[in-house]
């Protein structure tokens, strides 16, 4: 394995991916204003074998090649080897000096979570301030892979994303590392009345004001003085719906509104209330309604 200086790579310049990885990525998050996890797509046609290198980030790759690849990983001074296929996960702490050597042609889903979200995550749920993960080389976890696979495809489907569910997904995943590859014990604290009613009129109102905007979960949990992590569980116990549900259903309810009080194209309509584009606004709103906003409005 290669073992010169560690080169520090910024997922989101190519120019810096391009001083470890023979080629970019097929399909990338980095325009679409994700907070706290990025994703990358990669087809690589041909063995290849990475210089010494960390990234700022925890670094997840998914495999999805079907096929057996025999994989090497050099972590922290740490010599692993094995074969891999379509499941099989690898889990790199931010930091840690790594190189690899794949010795065939692959297909890998690559997730930077950033550090923070999973430092904020731990004092929130296990009332601790560090975090050490533990590298992790041939892992199968299906919830991960689930996650992964989704944001592929939602990526691939609609270009951007709401930010509430990329946040949703992005803690799903930390608090995934944080009860099993972490080295600290987790003493988790739980909570089960919901929100106060003050609490969830404010976070209510606030998504009714911003729909159109793109709110996060962050913002919203500022709103009403909570971890976005505890938030959104208390929010759910609250309304039954995930505060990205309730968000979509606030913005299928503002586009029924236009669509019988104004004369706005649909594609108008879509956009205004916070949709991608008219095909985004009529697939939930199909779903929500029953029908199309073309027949709702006839």
């Amino acid at each position: 394995m290669n073992r010169a200086k560690p080169i520090t790579v910024n997922a989101a310049h190519d120019e810096s991916v391009l001083k470890v990885l023979p080629g970019l990525p097929v399909l990338s998050s980095q325009a679409a204003s994700w907070n706290g996890i990025q994703l990358a797509h990669q087809h690589f046609l041909a063995a290849f074998e990475t210089p010494e290198h960390c990234f700022p980030q925890h670094f997840i790759t998914i495999h999805l090649n079907h096929a057996p690849i025999e994989k090497e990983r050099m972590v922290n001074g740490e010599f692993q080897c094995d074969r891999f296929r379509a499941g099989d996960i690898c889990l790199t702490p931010a930091t840690a000096p790594v190189s690899v050597r794949l010795q065939d042609a692959c297909e890998i889903l690559q997730l930077y979570l950033e550090p923070a979200l999973v430092v904020r995550l731990m004092a929130d749920v296990a009332n601790m301030d560090g975090l050490e993960l533990v590298p992790q080389f041939k892992l199968n976890d299906p919830l991960i892979y689930q996650i992964g696979i989704t944001l592929k495809t939602k990526l691939e489907t609609t270009g951007v994303w709401d930010r509430l569910y990329t946040e949703a997904m992005a803690m799903a995943i930390s608090a995934q590392l944080i009860q099993h590859y972490s080295i600290q014990p987790l003493k988790v604290r739980h909570y089960s009345d919901g929100l106060s009613q003050a609490r969830l009129q404010q976070a209510i109102e606030y998504i009714h004001a911003y729909a159109a905007e793109n709110p996060s979960v962050t913002e919203i949990a500022q709103r009403v003085r909570m971890s976005p992590f505890y938030f959104s569980r208390l929010f759910k116990q609250s309304t039954g719906l995930t505060p990205h549900q309730y968000l979509i259903q606030c913005r299928v309810e503002q586009a029924k509104q236009l669509l019988k009080t104004t004369n706005l194209s649909i594609s108008t309509v879509a956009t205004q209330v916070g949709f991608v584009d008219q095909s985004h606004l009529t697939r939930h709103f199909k779903r929500q309604v029953g029908v199309p906003p073309s027949q709702f409005r006839a």
